[in-house]
C-alpha cells in the first residue's frame, strides 16, 4: 500500500479482531466492476500477494425495488468482461443471487481479509455498517467511485455547487497519476463459476416490467469506447454544444460511472493527455463530471432525505406550499406521465428517449422534472413521480446524479427566484425557453428515429 491515491481512499479499517483465517483474500466488489482505476482491486491484489494468497472477487445479486430487466442486462454485460479480465490477472471470481445480508455472510468463512468498495446511499452504508459489526475479519472500506474522498471537499453538507468549485480545480493536478496494477502470484483456483451459472443466478431475478433493452452495453471495454469517442470526436465542442438536446455531445459515460464500470480519475486523467486544464471546453466537462457529481455524492452522503421532498430548503417548501392550490392548466396522474402522453411533445420526446435507451439527455432531464411538478396537484407527490420514473428507466437509477437531479428541480442547490403561479420562487423552465435556445425539432426527428427502431 505504498500508493497515495490509494491510501487516502480508505475510509474505515477495521483492526479490532485478528483473523487467523489463511485461505484468500476477498475483495467484495460493490461499484468497481472494472480492471482499470480499481482502487479496491489494487489494494485486494497487493494485500493477497504480500501474504501469497489467492484473491476471490465476491459480487452478491439483489432484487432492488423499481430496478428493471433492461438495468441487470446492462449489469451482466459488465460483470462477464470482468470475470475474464480477473481470471487473466489469476484471481477468481463468483457471483451469487441473495436475498439479504445474512446470506452474503457465508461467503466469508475462509477470507483472512476483506476489501469492500465503499457505497453513499442509505443501503449501501447499512451493508458497510452490518459487515464491519457482524464479522470478525479485518476489513479495509475503499472509496472507490468519486475523484475525491467524500471528507477531502467537505466533512457537512454542501449547499452550492460554488463551495465547492474551486476546491475541486486546485485538488485535481495530485490526483492525476496513471495507475498500475498486479497480476495474482498465487493463482490457486479455488471457485471455477461457469459463464451458463451467472446466467441462471441473473434469471433467478423477478420483475415486473421487463423494459425495453438500451443501445447502451454494459461494461468496461464500452466505457474505454465512449472515453474515446468523446475525447477525439466531442470535447472540442462541449462547451458550445453540451446542453443542445438535438446533438450528441454529451460523453454518455453517466451509466458506466454509475456501475463502477469506469473511474472518473481515468476520465479526467485520459483527458489530460490531450487537453489543457486550463482548456474552457476542459473546464466545462469538469464542472459537470467533478463539481455536480462530487456535489451530488455529498449530498446523499450527509442528507438523510436525499430521495423525498423533506431535504429542500426551508425557503422551497414554503414556496411551493403556498402556492400549492394554485390552478394547472393541465394535470396528469403518473399513469400519463409514465407513457408519455401530455400535451407537450418535447416532454413526450424526453420521457420516451429514457423509456427506449435508458439514457435522457441532460437539458432535457431538468425541464422533464420541471414539468411534472407543474402539471401535478400536489408537488409532494411529483417528488415521488419523479424518483421513481427516474430510478425504473434510467440506467444510471438509484444514483447520487440523479437524486441531486431532481432536489435541484425542486431548488435544492439553488436560490429563490422570481414569484410566479405553481413554483412560487422555485426556478421555472417552458418550451418557449426550450425553442429560443435549441433547434427542438432535431431532438423530436431524434427520438421519432429511435421510436421507429424499438
Amino acid at each position: 500500500m505504498n500508493d497515495d491515491n490509494l491510501l487516502i481512499r480508505i475510509k474505515k479499517y477495521n483492526t479490532e479482531k485478528k483473523s487467523e483465517k489463511n485461505k484468500h483474500v476477498l475483495y467484495w466488489v460493490q461499484r468497481g466492476l472494472r480492471i482499470d482505476y480499481n482502487y479496491s482491486l489494487k489494494l485486494a491484489i497487493d494485500e493477497a500477494n504480500s501474504f501469497n494468497l489467492p484473491l476471490l472477487v465476491f459480487f452478491s445479486l439483489k432484487e432492488i425495488k423499481n430496478a428493471n430487466w433492461r438495468q441487470y442486462q446492462f449489469l451482466k454485460q459488465g460483470i462477464l468482461e470482468l470475470k475474464e479480465k480477473l481470471e487473466n490477472l489469476g484471481a477468481n471470481f463468483f457471483l451469487k443471487k441473495v436475498d439479504s445480508f445474512l446470506d452474503d455472510l457465508k461467503i466469508l468463512d475462509d477470507a483472512s481479509l476483506v476489501i469492500v468498495d465503499f457505497g453513499y446511499l442509505r443501503s449501501q452504508r447499512s451493508f458497510i455498517n452490518f459487515l464491519i459489526k457482524k464479522i470478525s475479519t479485518p476489513v479495509y472500506v475503499v472509496e472507490n467511485n468519486t475523484f475525491f474522498p467524500i471528507n477531502l471537499l467537505s466533512d457537512k453538507k454542501v449547499n452550492f455547487a460554488f463551495q465547492i468549485r474551486k476546491k475541486i480545480f486546485e485538488l485535481i493536478p495530485y490526483f492525476l497519476k496513471k495507475f498500475s496494477i498486479s497480476e495474482v502470484k498465487n493463482k490457486e483456483k479455488i471457485i471455477n463459476q461457469s459463464i451458463d451459472d451467472i446466467e441462471k443466478q441473473f434469471n433467478l431475478l423477478k420483475f415486473k416490467d421487463k423494459v425495453l433493452p438500451s443501445k447502451f452495453i454494459g461494461g468496461e471495454s464500452q466505457a474505454d469506447k465512449y472515453l474515446k469517442e468523446f475525447i477525439e470526436e466531442k470535447l472540442s465542442f462541449y462547451k458550445q454544444f453540451r446542453s443542445d438536446p438535438g446533438k450528441d455531445y454529451q460523453s454518455n459515460l453517466s451509466p458506466y460511472l454509475h456501475f463502477g464500470f469506469i473511474s472518473p480519475v481515468k476520465i479526467v486523467y485520459g483527458i489530460s493527455k490531450h487537453y489543457s486544464l486550463k482548456d474552457e471546453n476542459f473546464i466545462s466537462f469538469l464542472n459537470e463530471l467533478l463539481v455536480w457529481r462530487e456535489l451530488s455524492h455529498n449530498f446523499v452522503y450527509y442528507e438523510q432525505n436525499y430521495n423525498n421532498w423533506k431535504n429542500l430548503p426551508k425557503w422551497s417548501i414554503t414556496s411551493l406550499d403556498k402556492h400549492a392550490l394554485d390552478k394547472r392548466d393541465y394535470v396528469y396522474d403518473l399513469k400519463h406521465l409514465e407513457k408519455g402522453l401530455t400535451h407537450d411533445k418535447y416532454w413526450n420526446a424526453c420521457q420516451k428517449e429514457m423509456i427506449l435507451t435508458g439514457k435522457m439527455h441532460n437539458y432535457m432531464r431538468m425541464y422533464w422534472a420541471k414539468k411534472v411538478i407543474e402539471w401535478s396537484l400536489d408537488w409532494k407527490k411529483a417528488y415521488q413521480w419523479l424518483v421513481y420514473l427516474n430510478d425504473k428507466y434510467e440506467l444510471d437509477g438509484r444514483d447520487p446524479n440523479g437524486y441531486a437531479g431532481i432536489a435541484w428541480s425542486f431548488g435544492q442547490f439553488d436560490h429563490p427566484w422570481g414569484e410566479r403561479k405553481i413554483f412560487g420562487m422555485v426556478r421555472y423552465m417552458n418550451e418557449k425557453g426550450l425553442e429560443r435556445k435549441f433547434d427542438m425539432q432535431v431532438y423530436l426527428q431524434k427520438i421519432e428515429s429511435l421510436n421507429k427502431n424499438s
